[in-house]
């Protein structure tokens, strides 16, 4: 592993940066009066990888959660919610296996992935409940041709 920093004396700042480090690369969030300023963050070690991106995806998945959990609980919910909530799951899914499946383990990435098969089964029900129970439309066919 090796790097190369070039910095300018009189500004403070880098002007040019080379590495080959093999590892997730994310920039943070940064705050207005920060001392410094990171644009990039490249970390390398996987146990530390595999802690940032559980934490991750559990914000993303208690926000999801929140939500899902109040489409159940929620008798007058339409199923646009319900399809709302299906969708933002096949997006976690996608972004674990495109994003994520470099990084994590098979058993972390099974573990998200069952709780979120958990979710779109419990959403699943909720919508084919509300399709049962709703009244069955009847239109009326139509008997004779056009009179003259």
């Amino acid at each position: 592993m090796s790097y190369l920093i070039k910095r300018d004396k009189k500004t403070n700042t880098i002007t040019y940066m080379e590495y080959n480090m093999q590892g997730y690369k994310f920039t943070p969030k940064s705050k207005e009066n920060a001392k410094i300023q990171v644009n990039q963050i490249v970390v390398v070690n996987p146990s530390m990888i595999e802690q940032i991106l559980t934490l991750k995806f559990n914000t993303m998945f208690r926000k999801l959660m929140a939500f899902v959990l109040n489409f159940l609980n929620d008798p007058s919910s339409d199923s646009t919610n319900g399809m709302y909530a299906l969708t933002e799951i096949e997006r976690l899914k996608s972004i674990i296996f495109n994003k994520y499946q470099n990084y994590l383990t098979i058993e972390k990435q099974k573990a998200f992935l069952d709780k979120l098969a958990y979710l779109e089964k419990q959403i699943n029900m909720k919508m084919l409940m509300t399709y049962e129970f709703m009244a069955p439309s009847y239109e009326e066919e139509q008997t004779q041709g056009r009179g003259r």
